[in-house]
């Protein structure tokens, strides 16, 4: 049913109306933000995967893994080992860190562990108490070193039947 507005219009209502494009369900709205956040009142114990970059500003114990970047903020108290393609760091952690790209070691941040990645930023102030690999094939190198120490130790630790230094050369008598 049609009906005139005070100008003498007519306006079709709602029920005359013919909508000829179908609704579709819309997708679900992002954040603004790509990231996820432990705040500093938060305690967690576990493993913790995520696909996005995260931000730690509480206490956390157990296993990060991530498919971008982990930012331990500052204050935070980290208790994990860290696998992730960056890693930035400006409070405490304890545990042993694998970074795909380059992990940053602020001024305020504080690692006792093993550091593994291809780039390395470390501000002055920052404290570090464990070994850093630095390089392209870092994890193949973390991985055969400790083998390669423990294959020298078991040689040097063997009874060898050659008194002989290897450094040594004999020349033959004359």
């Amino acid at each position: 049913m049609a009906l005139k507005d005070f100008m003498g219009r007519v306006e079709k209502s709602e029920t005359d109306r013919v909508e000829t494009t179908p609704r579709t369900a819309s997708p679900a709205i992002r954040t603004v933000a790509l990231s996820t956040s432990i705040d500093a009142t938060t305690v967690f114990s576990g493993k913790l995967r995520c696909g996005e970059t995260i931000r730690i500003d509480g206490r956390m114990k157990g296993e990060i893994r991530c498919d971008k970047t982990v930012i331990i903020g500052q204050g935070a108290i980290v208790e994990a080992s860290i696998r992730a393609d960056a890693v930035v760091i400006a409070g405490d952690v304890k545990g042993d860190i694998v970074a795909k790209r380059k992990v940053t070691l602020e001024s305020s941040g504080q690692v006792t562990g093993d550091l593994s990645t291809p780039g390395i930023v470390i501000e002055e102030g920052a404290k570090l108490e464990g070994r850093i690999v630095i390089g392209a094939e870092q994890g193949a190198a973390a991985q055969k070193q400790p083998a390669a120490r423990t294959s020298a130790t078991a040689r040097d630790a063997a009874p060898s039947s050659d008194k002989t230094p290897a450094s040594t050369v004999t020349t033959p008598p004359r």
